[in-house]
């Protein structure tokens, strides 16, 4: 018998429509196994698995939070904003989705042709993401590894498609104030997601992007928990956004097989409460 986590939520997850490995049908049916009291679908710069992912929550008696994650940046780092609570009919949203999603094919052609530049050619046929989801990086590693050139689609990642690798291209980004906008007219709260990893290996680095960030796109919240967050993390955060007085938000970052965090749980230490599933009325 599966644990019963009724009392936490899992608020930043992917599925086959961006660049996870489970279907929204399937990652709805698993939080229902489990027991979580609502998961979020967040998938990167798609709302493509809401309906479905909608629809098995009604059938399977599963609350389902519509989300989304947008990629921006902000003083030379990579940014992440998940949408939560949106309407995925929005056509503001849809139309800044589109155009995301052009950037994406305009950029994952350059690295293609960067990396075979180098000595790695890749065809465009190799790369393409199961159940015909969001073609992102990931896919592009996994590539690179089945050929040979990384014993990992990880070390693939970090040895070629990271800023100054061989195959790393500069995207053309809305600002975070952009993505919160278009949140916004999509009916949601924009949380600033991960701020461990916005500077990676520099925390102080990151959380001046993040004060940053936060003063100047309007945003609602942040993640307050995330897989990767050790304790001094989640203090911080919270602090952050008590200091901000901002709604907290927090996930596991799940993509199925693609990584080790696992649904509800991120790297075991992990703890959403389900009240912040809650959309506040003001």
């Amino acid at each position: 018998m599966a644990e019963k986590w009724a009392d936490r939520a899992d608020l930043h997850t992917h599925t086959t429509a961006s660049d996870g490995t489970l279907s929204p049908r399937q990652l709805v049916a698993l939080a229902g196994e489990l027991g979580l009291g609502a998961v979020a679908i967040t998938d990167h710069d798609t709302v493509a698995g809401l309906a479905e992912g909608l629809a098995a929550g009604e059938a399977l008696g599963v609350r389902v939070v519509p989300g989304v994650e947008l990629s921006t940046s902000q003083a030379g780092c990579e940014v992440h904003i998940v949408g939560l609570f949106i309407r995925p009919d929005s056509p503001a949203l849809l139309d800044f989705l589109t155009r995301q999603r052009e950037e994406r094919v305009r950029r994952n052609q350059r690295m293609l042709e960067r990396l075979a530049q180098a000595g790695m050619p890749v065809a465009p046929e190799e790369v393409e993401p199961g159940g015909g989801g969001l073609l992102t990086r990931i896919h592009i590693a996994e590539a690179l590894a089945r050929k040979g050139w990384a014993a990992t689609p990880v070390e693939a990642m970090e040895r070629y498609l990271l800023p100054g690798r061989p195959g790393w291209v500069e995207k053309n980004s809305p600002s975070p104030k952009a993505c919160g906008a278009v949140i916004h007219q999509a009916g949601g709260l924009a949380y600033l997601a991960h701020l461990d990893r916005i500077g990676r290996k520099d925390r102080q680095r990151g959380l001046l992007v993040a004060r940053q960030v936060l003063e100047e796109a309007g945003l609602d919240g942040l993640e307050a928990r995330y897989a990767t967050y050790d304790r001094q993390w989640e203090a911080l955060a919270d602090s952050l956004a008590a200091e901000r007085g901002l709604l907290r938000s927090g996930g596991s970052d799940f993509h199925g097989d693609r990584k080790p965090n696992r649904l509800g749980e991120g790297l075991g230490q992990l703890f959403v409460p389900v009240a912040w599933a809650e959309k506040p009325e003001n």
